[in-house]
């Protein structure tokens, strides 16, 4: 082997880096994932249970239950899934939303969720939807299922 100076490796260092310079990198850069929608609020705490979401509250007041649009809905789903809602059906709807959450929380496009109770002697409980938009106050039209939970993304 050879004798090497600091001199030596400064001009092999200096060398490379010019040649890198000289060259740009063949491939871009892969693009980075837009990042999910999401709102102002604070997590909610139901029947013991941590929604990290801020609830999504119609503007109009639906007497007999609420649901995210049809059009709209089939338009940003990205998910759907069942829970089931132990007894008793209060806390058992909190838990099924709960649930709902980290499902939803699996995608990379989880901008909101909604959850409705199927009804007593359902065998599937509830059914928890996640789309890629935030639901807004005036995008719920009436629907016949008042144990309703509708739920938007909070920013980090």
């Amino acid at each position: 082997m050879g004798n090497f100076t600091l001199r030596t490796v400064l001009s092999v260092v200096v060398a490379s880096a010019t040649l890198g310079l000289a060259y740009p990198a063949t491939e871009a850069p892969t693009p980075t994932a837009a990042a999910a929608p999401c709102t102002t609020g604070e997590p909610v705490v139901t029947a013991g249970y941590t929604i990290n979401y801020a609830p999504a509250i119609p503007t109009v007041g639906f007497k007999a239950g609420y649901q995210p649009e049809p059009a709209w809905a089939g338009d940003h789903v990205v998910g759907t899934y069942t829970f089931g809602v132990p007894l008793p059906v209060e806390s058992g709807f909190a838990y099924a939303q709960f649930k709902c959450q980290y499902y939803c929380n699996g995608g990379p496009d989880a901008g909101s969720f909604f959850v409705n109770y199927a009804g007593a002697g359902s065998q599937v409980g509830s059914y928890c939807t996640c789309f890629d938009e935030l639901l807004e106050p005036e995008s719920f039209v009436s629907m016949n299922q008042t144990l309703v939970g509708a739920w938007n993304h909070i920013c980090k």
